[in-house]
């Protein structure tokens, strides 16, 4: 199994001091952030459409760095998208495909995105609009959990996201489940009360292992969205050492990491 492990977005100004050195420009948060990280998810497309020039910059700035792009709130949420917009967003973050730094496009639905007859012809609308791109959804209602909607996803060409959440009713959590061509797992935190605040102890992070190990042999991709107060950091880094990846820590954190088991 391959796998990677980042975090959910990079440019964090609370991240300043904990993660990013104090006096770190914030047009150079993602170089440093490439240093200790092959993979990152993009979520500022979330709330505007990414330029094709702010794309090209990111892929200019980073080595190896590969890139997972979430898509547009017209495409989950409000769901009243044109074709002229899917070809705008897929337009827009070509050069990551070109340049062999694309992951996949997030289609992250809310909670209030039930199973229903129409929202399975929404989801064949939207796999033909972006089809020949890499594509994993995120369902959050539980009307979702069932091994014909997993059939279905392959059928239409997305990838389940698997995750991690408080067991509330905002989040579809576990089983987890592999379906499509790679494995794909968002970590969000636990703690009803404060959503992305959260730190997973290492006990935790070694039971998310043993059931990432279980989605089985395609490539994996780990990320930590528990973002507040650079957790996801802290988490992102813990999670490579227990899967074995050559490990960077920022000298800021290395109390941190000092005297924990990785076994």
């Amino acid at each position: 199994m391959k796998v990677y492990v980042g975090c959910s977005g990079f440019s964090y100004e609370e991240w300043r001091g904990v993660f990013y050195p104090p006096t770190l420009k914030k047009e150079e948060f993602i170089v440093y952030y490439s240093k200790f990280f092959h993979v990152v998810e993009l979520n500022f497309s979330f709330y505007s459409f990414p330029s094709r020039g702010t794309i090209k910059s990111l892929i200019l700035r980073t080595k190896e760095l590969k890139f997972s792009v979430k898509a547009h709130r017209t495409f989950t949420h409000t769901r009243n998208y044109t074709s002229q917009d899917a070809k705008k967003f897929l337009y827009s973050i070509e050069p990551l495909l070109e340049e062999d730094r694309f992951i996949a496009i997030l289609f992250q639905f809310p909670e209030s995105f039930h199973r229903r007859e129409e929202s399975l012809e929404y989801l064949i609308k939207l796999s033909k609009d972006f089809r020949g791109v890499q594509k994993v959804i995120e369902v959050r209602s539980k009307s979702f959990r069932s091994a014909d909607f997993y059939s279905f996803l392959e059928e239409q060409g997305f990838s389940l996201v698997n995750t991690d959440a408080p067991k509330d009713s905002k989040f579809l959590v576990g089983p987890w489940v592999s379906a499509g061509d790679i494995n794909y797992v968002r970590l969000h935190g636990r703690d009803p009360l404060k959503p992305y605040d959260y730190l997973y102890s290492l006990e935790e992070l070694k039971k998310i292992k043993s059931k990432i190990k279980k989605l089985g042999d395609k490539p994996t991709y780990v990320f930590f969205n528990n973002t507040a107060k650079g957790q996801a950091v802290y988490n992102a880094l813990q999670m490579k050492m227990l899967f074995g990846l050559q490990v960077s820590i920022p000298k800021k954190m290395e109390d941190f990491y000092r005297d924990r088991e990785w076994e």
